[in-house]
């Protein structure tokens, strides 16, 4: 698969959380308390999710496509494995800044790839191979998959809460 069409994958993903964050920010409602709101005992929160996919971007593009350390601080926090917490979602605009900072990352090291960089396989879980346009389209398809959470929460807090 050609870089553009991954680049185009990521983006159909990435503007869609964009736009459920700005339908969020746009509802008259008190933006923290939605980012933060539950919709049950150890679900996660919106801002978790949110923050999830920048985490995820980062530890893919830093630990498994550049061999480098990447943020420990912010995968600990957010990336795969961690616990939802109510206690450390940034506000929407530095959500906003470091999902931009994080995505922008990512697209730029993808438009420098070549074609066997982007067929190179990478070890998977399970002792599987993977390559490298294979796991780009996984994190697209991770990215919608919690812009669905995120929109399924955001859906459960307008009911808990009363909105139309």
């Amino acid at each position: 698969m050609d870089k553009n069409t991954l680049l185009a994958a990521l983006e159909l993903s990435r503007t869609r959380l964009l736009d459920e964050l700005q339908t969020i920010e746009k509802s008259g409602q008190d933006v923290a308390q939605v980012l933060t709101w539950r919709p049950g005992p150890g679900r996660a929160n919106i801002g978790w999710q949110a923050m999830h996919c920048a985490a995820t971007h980062e530890r893919h593009l830093k630990e498994r496509f550049l061999n480098q350390p990447y943020d420990e601080k912010l995968v600990v926090q957010f990336g795969h494995g961690s616990t939802p917490s109510d206690g450390n979602i940034p506000p929407i605009g530095a959500i906003r800044e470091l999902l931009a900072g994080k995505y922008n990352a990512l697209k730029q090291w993808i438009a420098t790839q070549p074609p066997e960089g982007l067929a190179r396989l990478m070890p998977a879980p399970g002792g599987k191979q993977r390559s490298v346009e294979d796991t780009i389209l996984l994190m697209g398809w991770h990215e919608a998959h919690h812009q669905g959470q995120i929109h399924l929460t955001w859906n459960l807090y307008k009911v808990a809460h009363g909105i139309k």
